[in-house]
């Protein structure tokens, strides 16, 4: 009979897949987990899943670029308290060159800081106004209208070009 695997039946088996699959040496995870290499081994050849493998080498990912990514920002304030200090020191100077050159990178420090948290949308807006459908358009074009009362077929004429055209709010 055979006997079972040391890792499987290890009270840290979860942690030895984690590890095994985030790349972690046979060697490191023995050590840590008390068990062999050899064992270690076997149990990663015949009972560790690539499908686990691929989701933990994610996540462990993931987890480096989380780790990255708040190291930034915790540098970034840091380097931002630094300077606070320094536009203090140059207030306290009277240093008008030095405060408004310690200011702009304060500026630009919290603009990093917030793009990276998503906090500021840099994306250019376009922003559409339909005329036609604008109240003041619509008194132009019945000022218009209204004008050409004395010649009805200008009137009707261009009442028919506007209808044409679809221009909300005008009567002809």
């Amino acid at each position: 009979m055979a006997r079972p695997c040391q890792c499987c039946s290890s009270p840290r088996h979860e942690r030895i897949d984690v590890e095994l699959a985030g790349g972690e040496t046979l060697a490191s995870v023995a050590r840590r987990n008390h068990v062999s290499v050899d064992s270690l081994k076997r149990h990663k050849a015949r009972h560790l899943s690539p499908a686990f493998t691929a989701v933990a080498v994610e996540h462990v990912r993931e987890q480096s670029a989380r780790g990255a990514y708040d190291q930034t920002v915790d540098r970034l304030e840091s380097l931002i308290d630094r300077l606070e200090d320094l536009l203090a020191v140059a207030e306290d100077r009277k240093s008008l060159v030095g405060g408004a050159n310690i200011a702009r990178e304060i500026r630009s420090a919290l603009e990093l800081v917030a793009r990276l948290r998503g906090e500021l949308d840099t994306r250019p807006v376009n922003v559409a106004f339909n005329v036609m459908a604008s109240e003041e358009f619509a008194e132009v074009l019945s000022t218009i209208i209204g004008t050409l009362e004395p010649w009805p077929e200008a009137r009707v004429a261009i009442a028919d070009k506007l209808n044409a055209i679809d221009v909300q709010g005008v009567r002809a």
